[in-house]
């Protein structure tokens, strides 16, 4: 379970400060939990807390009763898939993986990397690209790379950042069974989508999390979430 307590986080923009509040918000394992809310309402803000990319002024996260408040990002059991998908450009399919695996080696990959990094892309069918760079994939295509290159670094929490808005409706199909066999496999624990797209979310979601102006409003099932006053169909 992934615990955020206390979480203050206040950030000035052009037209004024934004403050993000949390109580207490749980993700459960073993559940896929989406995160929805109007533009600029803190959904990628809290996205970014848990993964390190920005630090509250106050509070603690807890992993597994583990307190990972003061990690960096890249210390941090945590993946994290940017709407920009975020490739490195010159590096091949599977040179970009295995660079996940072993980032503090730029050129020679030890044997285990080579053999991990070689399953990978079995697993995700990414054999046959795996000699192309990102330029030469598709979007789609693009963003499994992404993911597998996320999870190769074995992370207890996934967060994904709108990860259909410039997918058409194949590829967001080929998305919703990659994540339910992710969570079916436990491949990884906890499972976090911020997104905007209604119709994903209710087919993939098992809890959603409103956020109205940087406080959550709303904590529960999808079902429960069709039938409260946030769900407009």
């Amino acid at each position: 379970m992934l615990l955020l307590n206390k979480i203050e986080f206040n950030y000035r923009n052009g037209t004024g400060t934004f403050n993000v509040s949390i109580d207490e918000l749980k993700f459960d394992a073993s559940l896929i939990t989406c995160v929805l809310g109007e533009n600029g309402s803190g959904k990628t803000t809290v996205l970014n807390l848990i993964g390190g990319h920005l630090k509250g002024e106050c509070g603690e996260i807890l992993l597994s009763g583990e307190d990972i408040t003061e990690l960096k990002a890249e210390a941090r059991p945590t993946s994290t898939v940017f709407q920009q998908i975020g490739l490195f450009p010159h590096l091949s399919v599977k040179e970009n993986i295995e660079l996940a695996i072993e980032p503090n080696s730029l050129f020679k990959k030890s044997p285990a990397t080579k053999s991990k990094a070689d399953r990978i892309l079995v697993d995700f069918s990414l054999t046959e690209f795996e000699s192309r760079k990102p330029s030469q994939l598709s979007i789609g295509q693009q963003q499994r790379v992404a993911i597998a290159r996320a999870l190769s670094s074995d992370p207890k929490v996934l967060l994904l950042d709108e990860p259909t808005s410039a997918l058409d409706f194949a590829n967001i199909s080929i998305l919703k069974r990659m994540l339910k066999e992710i969570k079916d496999m436990q491949t990884v624990p906890v499972i976090i989508i911020v997104s905007h797209d209604l119709h994903f979310v209710l087919d993939i979601a098992d809890n959603i999390k409103f956020i109205e102006k940087g406080k959550f409003v709303f904590d529960g099932t999808t079902q429960d979430f069709q039938k409260s006053k946030y769900y407009i169909n």
